[in-house]
Order: structure tokens, then C-alpha cells, then sequence
């Protein structure tokens, strides 16, 4: 600026008095009594619990792949116990299979059918087969 503005401008201005202003002077930052390592320290917690539950739900995720995987194993076991039993009582109820092991126990066949009446206790022939 130059000196006639500056003489301009404090003459248009006025003056009240002989009092100054104070001088500015930097203020201290105030202290904080909250320490950076509590910070740190609740943070770390923080993670280590986040991994811990993300250790716990994929170590269960794993066992119960495993269960899966051994009751599938289960199952396909059971299915062949099945079709094997089917085959056996199938063969087992075939009529000459019958007729072989009636033979076995000493029977014979029926040279006449009839019907028993069970209130009277009487057996009814119809005749020879």
C-alpha cells in the first residue's frame, strides 16, 4: 500500500481516546488426559474378537461338512443294504423257493382244500384240488 492511502484512511478514521488494542498471542493447546494407547489397545481387542468369531464359524462351517459328508456316505451304504435285502426277499418269495423249503421241513402239498368255520370249530372240504 502505499504511505497516502494509509494517511487516508487513519485520518477518515476516528479516534476515540488514547486506547490500543492488546496485542494477539498464541494460546496454548489444552492437554487431553485421554491417552492414544487405550485407543489402540480397545482397536486390537476389536480385531483379535472379530478373528476369533470368523475362526469359531468356519471351524463349525467344517464339521458340518463333515457330518454331511459321512451321512451321505451313510446313505448310499443303506441304499445298497436295501437293494440287496429286496433281492433277498424277492427269492425268497418266489414260489419254487417256498415250495423247496416246505419240502425241507417235511410238508406236503394239499391233496384237498376246505375252510374251517371258526364258530362252530368245524372244517369244511369243498373237494380234491
Amino acid at each position: 500500500m502505499s504511505a497516502a492511502l494509509r494517511q487516508q484512511r487513519q485520518s477518515a478514521a476516528p479516534r476515540t481516546g488514547t486506547a490500543t488494542r492488546p496485542r494477539l498471542s498464541p494460546v496454548a493447546m489444552p492437554e487431553t488426559n485421554r491417552p492414544l494407547a487405550l485407543f489402540a489397545w480397545l482397536c486390537g481387542g476389536i480385531v483379535i474378537l472379530a478373528l476369533g468369531a470368523v475362526l469359531l464359524i468356519n471351524t463349525t462351517m467344517a464339521e458340518g461338512a463333515e457330518t454331511r459328508r459321512s451321512l451321505r456316505i451313510e446313505i448310499a451304504d443303506l441304499h445298497q443294504q436295501q437293494a440287496a435285502l429286496l433281492e433277498t426277499l424277492d427269492a425268497n418269495a418266489a414260489p419254487e423257493s417256498l415250495a423247496a423249503r416246505a419240502g425241507a421241513l417235511g410238508m406236503a402239498p394239499a391233496t384237498a382244500l376246505g375252510f374251517m368255520s371258526l364258530s362252530d370249530g368245524i372244517v369244511l372240504e369243498t373237494g380234491k384240488k
